[in-house]
């Protein structure tokens, strides 16, 4: 805890940083308007008091302190605080917001410093929720976090915590950047990321640890995918001794229910959109659980193979139920 006072420490005999100096570690604010949030990623409490009205639709935020937190810092590292978060701007009514101040690099991730904004009139939990690292406005990590443990943020206040992306929720290793910000992933979504890789175990078995890594690197990287939608995609072909066609599929899902398909007809086509191979799956053993993304071989006979010298440099996969 509390790995971003180490950041803040100069080269030159481990001495503070001028308060002038850690204002420039205040990243730009990610926020949502708190009608489109789900019952699962926030609950409002009923307010103890009624806050000081405000003339304008504008609000001011002050410094709130888990109990945790205000037992352990010492007063010049809350000052620290205060005075951060005083210079955060004005937020809109009726949103909530993250606003980054410390990106520190670890051994196993990197840890994030935030402060988690309300300006509702209420006590707001937040409970679980999608933040992304962006570095220069492209993304770099993305997952999802349970912030129950923050406790209830009251009204009109903000909230320091730290949040520690592992190195599996990394997108590439490139760390070279000039700017960075954290951006929160709430409310009513138009896409979903399906970023938990299902593996079947007899298929985990046979395979390598490097081919699981490229496999877990694979679902990070490839865009989120419509809601209530299914996405195959093609990411390896091969050919056997035997002249049978094998497939890797990754099926992604979408859906707010498990997918489970009876049977699909899957055509491959090459470069030129010559039809390559085509059959029937029975796919009965194929469930992909809601958010999840799940890898599947699929086998070609010699008689389904219909073009033997097809170029597979670029290919296409074709599904439909």
């Amino acid at each position: 805890m509390f790995s971003f006072f180490k950041n803040w420490l100069s080269k030159d005999q481990g001495d503070s940083r001028s308060i002038e100096d850690l204002k420039k570690d205040i990243q730009e604010e990610s926020a949502v308007d708190v009608e489109e949030l789900r019952n699962t990623e926030a609950e409002f409490e009923a307010a103890d008091e009624k806050p000081a009205s405000s003339p304008s639709n504008m609000i001011r935020t002050d410094l709130s302190l888990h109990p945790n937190w205000e037992k352990q810092l010492d007063s010049e590292k809350k000052y620290t605080l205060r005075f951060l978060q005083a210079e955060l701007p004005e937020m809109r009514r009726g949103m909530i917001s993250v606003t980054g101040f410390s990106m520190v690099p670890q051994k196993n991730g990197m840890t994030v410093a935030l402060f988690f904004r309300n300006a509702t009139d209420r006590p707001v939990r937040i409970k679980n929720i999608r933040l992304a690292i962006y570095l220069d406005d492209k993304p770099f990590a993305r997952m999802p976090v349970n912030l129950e443990e923050m406790g209830a943020i009251p009204p009109h206040t903000s909230r320091p915590w730290e949040v520690l992306f592992p190195e599996e929720t990394y997108l590439h290793e490139n760390y070279s950047f000039t700017r960075w910000k954290v951006v929160m992933k709430a409310g009513n979504s138009t896409h979903v990321w399906p970023t938990t890789l299902e593996l079947d175990p007899e298929m985990e078995r046979r395979m390598t640890t490097r081919q699981k890594d490229r496999l877990e690197a694979m679902v990070h990287t490839l865009p989120p995918i419509p809601v209530n939608s299914i996405e195959i995609t093609g990411f390896d072909i091969g050919r056997t001794k035997e002249d049978q066609l094998v497939v890797a599929l990754l099926f992604r899902n979408g859906l707010e229910m498990v997918y489970d398909p009876d049977e699909l007809q899957i055509a491959i086509t090459d470069e030129d959109h010559d039809l390559v191979a085509q059959g029937k799956l029975n796919a009965s053993k194929i469930k992909v659980k809601p958010g999840n993304s799940r890898p599947w071989l699929i086998v070609f006979p010699p008689n389904a193979v219909k073009k033997r010298d097809a170029n597979l440099h670029r290919w296409h996969v074709h599904v439909r139920e």
